[in-house]
């Protein structure tokens, strides 16, 4: 999980930083949305970087051109020039063909979730989320699954083999934690590289988790949500190299389902690339993208790859595609040896 050390609540100082990037990514794209969320993204990242390196944010000596060359360097790369509005998918703009920053739906719905204050943007470690598991071999830890009946664990088919020895319950992976073997693990039938469709497995575990499992979504309570909160135990840097073990969870616009994402609209949704390149990343594979309904979370889907378009330098930071669990809850229940109610 691309994100960062924190509380399960966004700081004051991060509040602020929302506050002034959204001013300024706005008087810099004026009314053009597209150009606005790719400020806005712009933004936040600079100052992220600032902060990061020591510095005291954006009133740093030198912030205010270092934010006005990011967006020159960033934002200017992937917006034509002379265009305003919204623009229809497919439609030329100067983004890479298909790039998920040009998706209306996801343009929508990332406005709608910048000055949502409740939503985390910044990403952050998290407690909040113990059906949230590390799926591991026998030596180490590689992938993030969800406990969905007391001995029922769904990741994704893609982590069976040298991924899919046990799971780890807990916060970090090198503290202390419930740690239980896998007595099963079955991928979905119709999983079959190199399709990376129907990309789901299910851990039978030796016994009983003591965490409460996650009820799962309705196909309903998905397609009214604006935005999925991804949990995992993924790396934290776009490049995918460090930081495994730590859960964190970020917000992310969902997006459309737009068939050049490389997505089945069927079985799988896309979500959209978050701000500050907090994304889910490699070692997130099979965890949860939880929608929330009548203030309680719920099981949607399993992360499962990046999209079709996603940068080649960049293996995170651009969007991911989730299985949508719902899909396959009744294939899920079939497996034998689940505990279910």
């Amino acid at each position: 999980m691309v994100g960062t050390r924190g509380t399960d609540r966004p700081s004051s100082p991060m509040r602020d930083q929302l506050d002034a990037a959204q001013q300024l990514a706005r008087a810099v794209a004026g009314d053009d949305d597209e150009r606005f969320i790719l400020a806005f993204h712009s933004v936040m990242n600079a100052v992220d970087g600032l902060m990061s390196s020591g510095r005291r944010g954006a009133d740093a000596p030198g912030a205010a051109e270092h934010v006005r060359s990011t967006l020159r360097g960033t934002a200017e790369r992937h917006v034509s020039s002379g265009r305003r509005g919204l623009r229809a998918v497919g439609e030329p703009t100067g983004q890479p063909p298909g790039s998920i920053y040009a998706d209306p739906v996801y343009i929508e719905n990332a406005k709608s979730l910048i000055p949502n204050r409740s939503r985390v943007i910044g990403g952050t470690a998290t407690s909040a989320f113990p059906d949230c598991v590390a799926v591991g071999s026998k030596t180490g830890w590689c992938c993030t699954g969800t406990l969905v009946a007391p001995n029922v664990v769904v990741s994704a088919g893609h982590c069976r083999g040298g991924c899919s020895s046990r799971v780890y319950i807990g916060t970090d992976v090198s503290a202390a934690g419930e740690i239980i073997d896998v007595r099963s693990a079955v991928k979905h039938p119709k999983y079959k590289p190199p399709s990376e469709n129907h990309d789901l497995m299910v851990l039978i575990l030796k016994q009983d988790a003591t965490a409460t499992p996650r009820p799962l979504a309705t196909d309903k309570m998905l397609q009214a949500a604006k935005s999925v909160r991804v949990v995992g135990f993924g790396n934290t840097d776009v490049q995918s190299t460090q930081g495994y073990g730590q859960c964190r969870m970020v917000d992310v616009p969902l997006a459309s389902n737009d068939p050049k994402y490389g997505s089945d609209p069927s079985t799988e949704f896309v979500a959209g690339a978050p701000f500050l390149d907090r994304d889910s990343c490699n070692g997130d594979s099979g965890g949860p993208a939880y929608v929330q309904s009548s203030r309680k979370w719920y099981l949607a889907g399993a992360t499962s790859r990046a999209t079709a378009v996603a940068s080649p330098v960049r293996p995170c930071g651009d969007g991911g595609i989730y299985t949508r669990v719902s899909s396959f809850a009744d294939w899920v229940r079939s497996v034998p040896g689940g505990h279910w109610a």
